[in-house]
């Protein structure tokens, strides 16, 4: 059985292409500090919050982005996994499959730009993990 991707992109037969990706990470309250590291954007740990933010401005479909790392605990149990977050935008692409095949401005003294871009956005997305 093939599988297929809901996103369509109209008239276009290059990859699809991940803008914007912004990877939410909360960390037990028993984790002192983490040293992390990207090999793709950057990633920023808050201390207080517990909370690592890793962002990719684009990602490559060539190359497989990682995160490794390690914590110090402040105690010897750790409670649950907290979900993470993930946002993306893929632009030209439609989820709906939905394409604007033509648009006509009328009583503007212009003449607007006949191109029309497509863009699909995430909504909240949670990755649970035991």
């Amino acid at each position: 059985m093939k599988q297929t991707s809901s996103l369509v992109f109209p008239g276009k037969k290059a990859p699809m292409q991940l803008e914007d990706v912004v990877v939410t990470i909360p960390f037990p309250r028993v984790v002192r500090t983490a040293n992390l590291t990207v090999n793709a954007g950057t990633c920023l740990y808050d201390e207080a919050s517990k909370t690592a933010r890793w962002t990719i401005p684009r990602v490559d479909t060539k190359k497989n982005v990682q995160l490794t790392g390690s914590m110090l605990l402040s105690g010897e149990r750790l409670e649950g996994s907290p979900p993470l977050s993930l946002e993306w935008k893929c632009p030209m692409a439609s989820v709906s499959g939905l394409a604007v095949s033509g648009l006509s401005v009328l009583g503007e003294n212009y003449k607007p730009y006949k191109g029309v871009r497509t863009i699909t956005k995430s909504g909240k997305f949670t990755v649970r993990s035991s």
